[in-house]
């Protein structure tokens, strides 16, 4: 499209609702953004941008204020138009209602799992005999790390044993 890519942001491995201050890249874009370092910003699809509406509103507000446009290459549209602006808008909603919908969905489903009586998380690792040795031991002045390695767990679960007792 004749474009010319000033600098990449990416923050790998970084979930899309999580606020600007805990993803650096998107952090930096709006820097570059309000030192006017660019034009235009191209994202893959809008959830990369944020998938709270908060955050894509601030997003979306920050860059109508320094006059650049947004593109999304998956949604196929731009805010350099008002069918764009307005496209963009409201796929940042649905995004957001997605997100909420899942989460809802995921917490009816730990409800139901409860309910039918399910034991949800880890295993413990331990067990009566197991957490009577490591009291035993550790009133011999024994190191949490002898106890570990005696009783054979992590140091952790050594600590945490001991924390509760």
């Amino acid at each position: 499209m004749g474009w010319e890519v000033v600098k990449e942001y990416a923050d790998e491995g970084l979930s899309g609702t999580l606020s600007r201050d805990k993803r650096p890249a998107l952090n930096a874009l709006i820097k570059d953004a309000y030192r006017k370092r660019f034009d235009f910003v191209v994202c893959w699809d809008i959830s990369r941008i944020g998938r709270s509406m908060k955050e894509l509103i601030l997003f979306m507000s920050d860059m109508k204020d320094r006059e650049i446009g947004t593109c999304s290459v998956r949604q196929g549209f731009d805010t350099s138009t008002y069918m764009g602006e307005f496209m963009f808008q409201f796929v940042g909603t649905l995004s957001s209602w997605e997100r909420e919908m899942i989460r809802e969905r995921t917490l009816a489903g730990l409800e139901r799992a409860k309910s039918e009586g399910k034991t949800l998380g880890r295993r413990k690792v331990t067990n009566e005999t197991m957490t009577a040795r490591i009291l035993i031991l550790r009133t011999v002045k024994k190191t949490i790390r002898q106890i570990a390695s005696e009783v054979d767990v992590s140091i952790g679960t050594v600590s945490n044993v001991l924390k509760v007792a």
